[in-house]
């Protein structure tokens, strides 16, 4: 099997419409379209960095839990998946960015093992790191991501 890039994360949304917003307010996230499932529910297609994202309301009789009480990049009764990280320029400015903006900063910058990252928390119980290569950044160049 050959695989050429990962393609797209899907967050289920309690509101769709407030994801949308969150994700293209703090994080200029650019909305691709939108379509219609077989539900009715909407779907929004965005373009965040180079990596698509795609909001659609929780299935029919699926009843949403938000884990309350982070650790390390993830919820402590958390899901599968702990978090998602964007390869920033700097993530103090970054941090800065989106606190101005009104996201909750989960984790303040730090750095570990040649990276220096921060965890922003997001609608749904859906955890973002923010993250500065240092030591892979003569690698990795500013378009790449890990």
């Amino acid at each position: 099997m050959k695989i050429h890039r990962l393609d797209h994360i899907h967050v289920y949304c309690s509101d769709p419409d407030a994801s949308r917003r969150f994700y293209t307010d703090v994080f200029e996230a650019k909305m691709l379209g939108r379509a219609y499932g077989s539900d009715g529910g909407v779907r929004y297609f965005l373009r965040l960095g180079g990596l698509a994202l795609v909001l659609a309301p929780y299935p029919q009789g699926t009843e949403p839990s938000i884990p309350t009480v982070y650790r390390d990049g993830i919820y402590e009764h958390g899901y599968g998946v702990g978090h998602f990280g964007l390869h920033v320029e700097n993530v103090d400015v970054a941090v800065e960015s989106v606190r101005q903006r009104g996201a909750r900063i989960l984790a303040e910058p730090r750095e570990f093992a040649g990276a220096r990252f921060a965890y922003v928390g997001a609608l749904d119980g859906v955890i973002i790191e923010l993250l500065e290569h240092r030591q892979w950044a003569a690698f990795l160049g500013p378009e790449s991501s890990v």
